[in-house]
């Protein structure tokens, strides 16, 4: 009989971030959609402080060591193995801030709406889709540390999955070599150790490491990974030392120069740690490797790191047909939306996709997203659009790649608004207005320009000018009543704006997408849904049998 899960840890990068999540997953222990975990723990960064997935990994450790020995922690990595020994911990990676997805900042990636799969009374996200699959892993011993990203949705047969090697053994599926660029991608032999890992290697460098085969393809990693209790404490012998206990310290603490690296640069997994890994990487090859990857740290501090960690055998399970669906920017929220509803159903791919909705009015776009909306009037979308959150009491007409979310919240002052986001679809959030970033499908200097503003109006004096971006730039108004967010319908062609127009945003109450993320009501976020969703339950089952609906609805 397969050992139920103990641990289900879901990182996160703040407090704020950390409270959202404890309270999804709480609602989720409490109508029964997790019974196979006995602990489930939302962990931040420590302090506070983005340490990188591989910090985070080990911090995840760290806590539930002590949690095991809550006396002074493990006296010896001897006693840390032990404990994991009787350990399955699953830990899901999901600390990122979710800049490229606005819409959903505020509830972080990880619990995104997605199309449901068999009944469930919550409404589905991406953890309904993505946990459950994980839990289904093969379990291996003696202990089971699992560690996955919670970034992107893996479709793929639990049953094919083996990982009864010991060490570590990571999940990959074949891709072309200009796929597996922006990923990781594994050096192996036929009998699945691997002899190198690169991070994010150029298609020319994937060939003069020996990583394509004949038909082009190599190894893309998959973002899982198993390790049994031993590769888990010699992953923290690289980074641990042990301490006094009689000194009134942790029996095994963080050693001084990777607590700085992990707070200064950030500890990453798969840049610091999988490099490091297989029979054949050299120093030479692993420094390389984390330098080209970006990293800056010490190189004798890298030395000391590769002497301990390449002791830790690693393998590479292929898995047969794998699919990645990414929900990482709003493109891929349509796109990946509308693909795993055509994988759901076994059928062509729908022309929208409707979430969390009541729709009673006609519906006109292709390629498009809407969620947690009421559309009580016609909806004419012109492609490439998503729209959340919105009530549609007269006819709304946007143009092709308009997206437009309103939600509710609290102003800087605690008074109740409702705030009012719109952007185009490929608006790269991330991106400075330095280097090019846009808005509403300009780039951020042409927009100040056609508005008559400078960059001193958008982004408070703290921010300095290379991290000018549009996440933190402060162009979203606070609405007093939901239903403005038609007043400012033309900011999505600012070229066209009155002079009247361009001095009442001037004057608004004026936020930054990063403002929001922290502001939003997330009670409400959620009631919200469940209201429409029982309205438009209610309505359907009257209406079901004389009014077709042609769209692909989930509630």
């Amino acid at each position: 009989m397969t050992k139920p899960w103990d641990y289900l840890i879901v990182t996160a990068a703040n407090d704020r971030q950390a409270k959202a999540y404890d309270f999804q997953i709480r609602q989720r222990q409490e109508t029964g959609e997790i019974p196979q975990v006995r602990n489930c723990l939302v962990i931040t960064d420590t302090d506070g402080r983005r340490i990188g997935s591989g910090g985070s990994t080990l911090h995840c450790l760290w806590s539930v060591l002590g949690r095991e020995r809550p006396s002074a922690g493990p006296g010896s990595f001897d006693e840390a193995e032990a404990i994991l020994s009787d350990l399955r911990i699953l830990i899901v990676h999901a600390g990122g801030d979710s800049r490229r997805l606005p819409a959903y900042s505020h509830c972080g990636k990880m619990f995104v709406p997605l199309p449901a799969k068999g009944r469930s009374l919550l409404a589905t996200t991406l953890f309904d889709r993505l946990v459950p699959a994980f839990l289904t892993l093969p379990e291996s011993h003696p202990g089971q540390v699992v560690v996955a990203s919670g970034d992107a949705l893996l479709l793929f047969e639990d049953s094919a999955v083996k990982l009864n090697r010991p060490g570590i053994t990571a999940l990959g599926s074949f891709a072309s070599a200009n796929e597996a660029a922006n990923h990781g991608v594994f050096c192996s032999n036929e009998d699945g150790a691997v002899r190198r890992f690169l991070q994010k290697p150029t298609p020319h460098a994937q060939v003069a490491a020996g990583a394509v085969n004949d038909d082009g393809e190599a190894i893309l990693d998959l973002g899982v990974m198993s390790c049994d209790a031993a590769a888990a404490v010699r992953l923290m012998r690289a980074f641990y030392d042990t301490g006094s206990e009689a000194a009134g310290k942790p029996a095994l603490s963080l050693k001084t120069q990777a607590r700085a690296a992990m707070f200064s640069h950030g500890i990453d997994l798969y840049r610091e740690i999988c490099c490091a890994l297989g029979t054949d990487t050299t120093l030479d090859d692993y420094v390389d490797g984390v330098r080209r990857a970006g990293s800056t740290l010490d190189s004798q501090l890298l030395e000391e790191w590769f002497g301990t960690l390449r002791q830790i055998p690693f393998n590479i399970d292929v898995l047969p047909r794998c699919r990645f669906l990414h929900f990482g920017t709003t493109r891929q929220l349509v796109t990946s939306g509308l693909a795993l509803r055509a994988e759901d159903s076994g059928r062509s791919a729908p022309a929208s996709l409707i979430l969390n909705s009541d729709i009673r009015s006609e519906i006109v776009g292709d390629q498009v997203w809407i969620e947690g909306c009421s559309v009580g009037d016609a909806l004419t979308l012109e492609g490439f659009n998503a729209v959340v959150g919105v009530d549609v009491v007269k006819p709304l007409r946007l143009r092709e790649g308009a997206c437009l979310d309103v939600s509710v919240g609290f102003s800087r002052k605690g008074e109740r608004v409702w705030f009012l986001r719109y952007y185009d679809i490929d608006d790269a959030f991330k991106g400075s207005a330095e280097e090019g970033g846009t808005f509403c499908g300009v780039t951020l200097q042409k927009w100040l320009s056609a508005m008559g503003a400078v960059a001193a109006d958008i982004w408070p004096p703290e921010v300095p000018v290379p991290s000018q971006t549009l996440w933190n730039a402060r162009v979203f108004p606070a609405l007093q009543e939901h239903q403005e967010f038609r007043e400012w319908l033309w900011l999505l062609d600012i070229e066209s704006a009155t002079k009247e127009q361009r001095i009442r945003f001037l004057e608004a109450d004026r936020y930054a997408s990063s403002e929001i993320a922290l502001l939003v009501d997330q009670a409400e976020f959620h009631a919200r849904r469940s209201r429409i969703s029982e309205a438009w339950g209610r309505r359907g089952n009257l209406e079901a049998a004389s009014q077709p609906r042609t769209h692909a609805v989930d509630h």
